[in-house]
């Protein structure tokens, strides 16, 4: 008997558990603990000038997670299915409820010291980071904090 394991994003891996390809193990996210694979950069001039635009798309972000975390499984695949053309809303709402079991998504658009360490901890050993960089180098916090 031969085993092979992949790693497959949602909706695909749901979609190889029905076709009888395979099924869900375990899921990266779950075992790897908290990282934080979704960023977003600027130069420290420009989010000093665009206050406004920085604070306004943070609150974006905010309202997003705030979204999913007070509706229901089926409401919030309702909200994104036009992004998945090729996926129904019943297994949209079954990847959802995945995600969530998992605690997928972020209660807030922190991004810790402690799960910055642990991104670098893994790209260290896959080889694509050479040496840690700082937290305080990286992130800005602005004048006030």
């Amino acid at each position: 008997m031969c085993f092979h394991i992949v790693t497959l994003r949602e909706p695909t891996a749901l979609e190889v558990e029905q076709q009888g390809y395979g099924y869900v193990v375990a899921s990266i996210g779950e075992l790897g603990g908290v990282v934080p694979y979704t960023s977003y950069s600027a130069r420290i001039s420009y989010i000093e000038n665009h206050k406004d635009i920085i604070e306004n798309f943070t609150k974006a972000i905010q309202k997003g997670l705030d979204f999913v975390h007070n509706n229901d499984d089926e409401t919030v695949a309702k909200s994104i299915l036009s992004f998945f053309p090729d996926t129904s809303l019943v297994d949209l709402t079954k990847v959802i409820e995945r995600y969530r079991k998992m605690d997928a998504w972020p209660k807030t658009t922190d991004f810790t010291e402690e799960s910055f360490l642990h991104l670098q901890d893994i790209m260290i050993s896959s080889g694509e980071l050479d040496n840690k960089v700082e937290y305080s180098k990286l992130m800005y916090k602005g004048n006030n904090e």
